[in-house]
C-alpha cells in the first residue's frame, strides 16, 4: 500500500490556493490559479475553490472505483468542475482565460506499476532505479524530477519581461509591476488547454487527453515526493535543495525546516532581483509517500 509520510501545505495569504490529497494507492498535489479577470465566484478565491472542488471529486471518484483509469478519472473530475462552476458563478466569463485552473501531479500504484501524471508545473520526485541493486528501497540510483515542462517556456518569457521592467524603472512595487506584465500574462493564459500552449486541470475535460504520464515498476520501500511549484522553488529557483533533499523529507520537522528556509529566501533583501519571479511569495505544498516498507 501507499503510505503517506508527510502531507503539508502552506499558504502565503488568507487563502491557500494549493491543496494536497490522497486516497488508497494514489496521492496528489493541486496548485490553483485564478483566471485573468475579475472573480467569477462568490468565494474567497476562484483558484482555491477549484483546487478544493477537484480534490473532493478525486477523493470521491477513487473511493467509488479505485481501478478507474487515470484519463477517465481526470476527465470526470474536470467535467464536475465545469458543471459546478456553471452552477455557482456569479457572472459569465469573457473567455476560458478567465476560468480558474490548476497545476496537478499524482502518483498512483496500479498492479505493481507506479504511474506518474502531471499537468502544468507540479512535479514528482523519485529515484530512477538505474542503480537500484537488489531492488529494495531507494539507496541506489539518482533522484530525479518528473513532470511536464510545457509551461516553463511561457513563464520564462514573463520573467524576461519582468527583468526588463525592473532594469528600466527600478523597484516599482508589486502592484505596478504586475500591471506592466498583465498583457503578457493574459496572452499566456489564452494558450491554456490549447495545442502549442500548455495543459492544465480545470474546466475543460478534453485536457485529460493531453496528460503528461510515465510509468515504472514500483519497488518495496520506494519513495515519492509530489510538490507544487512554490515548494519546488527550493530546487528550481533558489538551487539550495536537490531532488534527493526533497525526497528525504519524512516528518513535520523536516518540512518545517525546509519551509522556513524557503520563506527566508523569498523575504531576503534583493531576493526578487537575484531570483526574478512574478510572485514574490507562493503557496507551497508537498506530499511524501512510500510503497509498502523495505525489508
Amino acid at each position: 500500500m501507499l503510505r503517506i509520510e508527510i502531507a503539508a501545505s502552506d499558504g502565503q495569504s488568507e487563502v491557500n490556493e494549493d491543496c494536497v490529497g490522497h486516497h488508497g494507492d494514489a496521492a496528489w498535489v493541486i496548485d490553483g490559479a485564478t483566471g485573468i479577470g475579475p472573480a467569477l465566484l462568490d468565494a474567497p478565491s476562484d483558484a482555491s475553490w477549484l483546487a478544493r472542488t477537484a480534490n473532493a471529486a478525486l477523493t470521491q471518484l477513487l473511493a467509488d472505483n479505485c481501478e478507474i483509469p487515470t484519463m477517465a478519472l481526470l476527465r470526470e473530475v474536470m467535467g464536475r468542475c465545469r458543471d459546478a462552476l456553471a452552477r455557482e458563478q456569479v457572472r459569465e466569463a469573457e473567455g476560458p482565460h478567465e476560468h480558474p485552473s490548476a497545476a496537478f501531479a499524482m502518483v498512483r500504484v496500479i498492479d505493481g506499476v507506479a504511474e506518474f501524471t502531471a499537468l502544468a508545473d507540479c512535479r514528482i520526485v523519485t529515484v530512477d532505479g538505474a542503480g537500484e541493486g537488489d531492488g529494495e528501497g531507494d539507496d541506489e540510483g539518482e533522484a530525479l524530477l518528473f513532470g511536464s515542462y510545457a509551461l516553463d517556456a511561457l513563464e520564462g518569457r514573463t520573467v524576461e519581461a519582468m527583468k526588463a521592467v525592473l532594469a528600466a524603472e527600478g523597484d516599482i512595487g508589486f502592484d505596478a509591476l504586475k500591471a506592466r506584465l498583465l498583457p503578457g500574462l493574459r496572452a499566456n493564459r489564452k494558450l491554456m488547454n490549447r495545442e502549442g500552449g500548455y495543459w492544465v486541470l480545470g474546466t475543460e475535460p478534453a485536457a485529460a487527453d493531453h496528460l503528461w504520464q510515465c510509468r515504472m515498476p514500483v519497488r518495496p520501500g520506494q519513495r515519492f515526493a509530489i510538490a507544487s511549484d512554490g515548494f519546488l522553488r527550493l530546487n528550481e529557483l533558489f538551487a539550495v535543495a536537490t531532488p534527493a533533499d526533497l525526497l528525504s523529507i519524512s516528518d513535520q520537522e523536516d518540512w518545517s525546516r525546509w519551509l522556513g528556509r524557503l520563506r527566508d529566501l523569498e523575504k531576503a533583501p534583493g531576493s526578487l532581483h537575484r531570483h526574478p519571479r512574478v510572485k514574490p511569495h507562493d503557496d507551497a505544498s508537498l506530499i511524501v509517500c512510500s510503497w509498502g516498507s523495505a525489508r
